[in-house]
C-alpha cells in the first residue's frame, strides 16, 4: 500500500494499439494511421517545402528508451543526445515507451535535435528539466502522467516542475491521459447510513476487468484543503471472488492531502471492484476516482465520468495538453482524458493522431498524440524562429481546425493541422531534391567556394539540405552589375540580406558552422547522470 497521499508511480499513457482502437469503435489499424498521420496534420506539405525542424531542440522526457542505440540513424536521428537522470543511470530502463515517442517526433520533424531524458522520481524529473534548460531545449514532449498528484487545478509537485520549464521559455507538450472511461466523479452518497458510497441506488462498488499479473492502480481524491484535509475517506478493493484484496485507510486529521491510493498485482483474472467508505463525520464531498491498470487494456468502469479525467500535468495552465483523435473525422477518442480542470479550464488544447507504427512496435493513445504536436511545433519553430513558446502555441492553435464537440467534458479542443504555407517566406522550388553543390566542403567550420546546380529560386534558408545538415551561417555572391558582394546572414532581419535565393550556376562563398555534435549514450552515475 502506498504511503498516504503519495501518488502512484508514474505510468505510461500508451495502450496496446489494437485495444485502443477497439475501445474507440473503429477498425483503423496502426499501419493505416501511421500512413496518414503526416498528411492528416499537414506535415507532408511542410516537408516538401523544406521544413523539417532543422536544429530545433526537442527533449523527449520519459521513463525509458530501450532500444535507442539500435534505432539511431534508423528511426531516430544519429545525433540524439541520451541522458539518464535516474539514480542508476539507466537510459533504457526496461521500457521502449520513450523511444516510441521519440520516433513520432522524428517522423514529424526529422531534422530536429532530439534529447532523450529519462527519470523515475519527481526530483529526477526536475533534474531532467534543469538539464533541458542548460541545453537550450525549446520544446519538451511528455507522454507520461501522474494520478492525483495535485488538486486538479494545475498545481502540485509535478506541475511545479512544468512551471520551471515554461518559465524558462520551453513549450511543454503533454499527453492528457487515456482514462476517460476509467474515471468516475460525483458527490459522496449514503442513503442507508452505513458509510459506504452508493454509485447508484443498487450499486455500492465500481470496477472493471483485470487479467492475472496486471498492476491495479486505484486512487481517490476529494475536494478539501490540499495538505490540510480534515475530511476522511477510505478505499477498499475487492477481487473477483468478492474477498477484500487491499484497503487504504490512512488518517487525514487536518494534516494530509485529500487522497487515498493503492497498488496491487492482480492474482486472478476477473472483475475487481472498489468501495469508498466515509471514515469520519462531515459533509459529503465531491469525489474523484481513478481505477487504472498497467498494461491498460481499455476496460471501462461500470460507472464512469469522462469529464475531469485528466492526468497531471495535463491540467497545467501553460502546458499544451494533447488528446487523441480517432478515425478519419475530427473526433476525440472515447478513451481520451478530458477536462475541465477543477477550476473550470478547458482541456485538452489540441487533438492529434493516436495510432502509429514504429520499429519498436505499435504505439497508440495520447502517448502517441503528444509527440505529433511536439514535432509540429518544431516545424513551426523552424519557420518562425523568433516566436517564443507562448506565441508558438498561439500560432499552432490558430492553425488548428475545430473538433467535434464531446458529450461529456470540455469542447474547445482543436485538431492539429499545420495549415497553409502562404506567407511563411521562400519555399523549396520544384525539383529541389535534385539540387547539389559542387566544391570542397571543409570538415570543420570555415568558408567554402561552391557552385550551385539545381532549379532557380533555391532559398538559402534551406542550404543545410545541400550540406548534409551543416548550417550555412552566411553566403556571399559577387554581383558584377553593381560591383559588390550580395550577402545572406542566417537569422538576420530581412533588411540585412540582399541575397536570399540561388540560381543555377551561381558561384557563392559559404560561411559554415561546425558540424552538429554527436549524441552520447547513457552516462554512468558519477559522470553527471544524477
Amino acid at each position: 500500500m502506498l504511503e498516504r497521499g503519495a501518488p502512484p508511480a508514474v505510468q505510461p499513457l500508451a495502450v496496446e494499439v489494437g485495444r485502443a482502437f477497439e475501445a474507440a469503435g473503429t477498425d483503423f489499424t496502426a499501419t493505416q494511421q501511421a500512413a496518414t498521420a503526416l498528411t492528416r496534420i499537414g506535415a507532408d506539405r511542410w516537408h516538401a517545402a523544406g521544413f523539417t525542424g532543422h536544429r530545433v531542440r526537442v527533449a523527449v522526457i520519459d521513463a525509458g528508451f530501450q532500444g535507442y542505440l539500435e534505432a539511431r540513424g534508423v528511426t531516430i536521428p544519429s545525433s540524439v543526445v541520451a541522458r539518464s537522470l535516474r539514480a542508476d543511470g539507466d537510459v533504457q530502463a526496461g521500457t521502449d515507451h520513450g523511444l516510441r515517442a521519440a520516433e513520432v517526433v522524428a517522423r514529424v520533424a526529422p531534422r530536429a535535435q532530439l534529447y532523450l531524458l529519462n527519470f523515475s522520481t519527481i526530483p529526477e524529473l526536475a533534474a531532467a528539466v534543469e538539464f533541458a534548460i542548460e541545453q537550450r531545449v525549446e520544446i519538451i514532449s511528455f507522454s507520461l502522467g501522474f494520478v492525483h498528484n495535485g488538486p486538479g487545478d494545475g498545481s502540485g509537485p509535478v506541475n511545479d516542475v512544468v512551471s520551471r520549464a515554461t518559465t524558462a521559455g520551453i513549450a511543454w507538450v503533454t499527453a492528457s491521459g487515456n482514462w476517460a472511461q476509467q474515471h468516475w466523479s460525483g458527490f459522496f452518497r449514503d442513503t442507508n447510513g452505513d458509510s459506504i458510497h452508493e454509485f447508484t441506488m443498487n450499486a455500492r462498488d465500481n470496477g472493471h476487468h483485470f487479467s492475472t499479473g496486471d498492476l491495479i492502480i486505484v486512487s481517490l481524491r476529494w475536494d478539501d484543503v490540499w495538505g490540510a484535509s480534515c475530511s476522511d475517506y477510505d478505499l477498499e478493493l475487492y477481487g473477483p471472488d468478492g474477498a477484500l484484496v487491499r484497503a487504504s485507510r490512512e488518517l487525514q486529521a487536518c494534516s494530509g492531502v485529500p487522497v487515498e491510493s493503492l497498488q496491487v498485482l492482480a492474482t486472478k483474472t476477473g472483475r475487481y471492484a472498489v468501495r469508498i467508505v466515509q471514515a469520519g463525520p462531515g459533509p459529503a464531498k465531491p469525489l474523484d476516482l481513478m481505477v487504472l491498470g498497467s498494461p491498460d487494456r481499455g476496460s471501462p468502469l461500470d460507472f464512469f465520468t469522462p469529464a475531469g479525467s485528466l492526468a497531471q500535468p495535463a491540467d497545467h495552465p501553460r502546458a499544451i495538453s494533447v488528446g487523441a483523435l480517432v478515425g478519419e473525422g475530427p473526433r476525440e477518442a472515447v478513451f481520451s482524458s478530458r477536462g475541465p480542470t477543477v477550476n473550470r479550464r478547458d482541456k485538452p488544447n489540441v487533438l492529434a493522431p493516436s495510432g502509429v507504427t514504429a520499429t519498436a512496435g505499435g504505439f497508440a493513445g495520447t502517448s502517441a498524440a503528444a509527440p505529433h504536436v511536439a514535432g509540429a511545433l518544431a516545424l513551426l519553430k523552424q519557420a518562425f524562429p523568433d516566436l517564443d513558446a507562448e506565441a508558438l502555441r498561439a500560432r499552432m492553435v490558430e492553425r488548428a481546425v475545430p473538433a467535434e464537440p464531446v458529450s461529456d467534458g470540455t469542447t474547445s479542443a482543436r485538431v492539429l493541422q499545420l495549415g497553409s504555407l502562404a506567407g511563411i517566406g521562400p519555399l523549396l522550388p520544384a525539383g529541389a531534391d535534385e539540387a547539389f553543390l559542387v566544391g570542397q566542403i571543409p570538415a570543420a567550420g570555415g568558408f567554402a567556394l561552391v557552385s550551385y546546380q539545381g532549379p532557380g529560386g533555391y532559398p538559402l534558408r534551406f542550404a543545410h539540405l545541400l550540406l548534409g545538415g551543416r548550417d550555412a551561417v552566411s553566403a556571399f555572391r559577387f554581383d558584377p552589375t553593381v560591383q559588390r558582394f550580395r550577402v545572406f546572414v542566417a537569422g538576420a532581419p530581412a533588411w540585412v540580406s540582399d541575397l536570399t535565393r540561388l540560381r543555377n550556376g551561381d558561384i557563392v562563398i559559404l560561411g559554415l558552422a561546425p558540424p552538429p555534435e554527436q549524441g552520447v549514450g547513457a552516462l554512468a552515475p558519477g559522470d553527471g547522470s544524477r
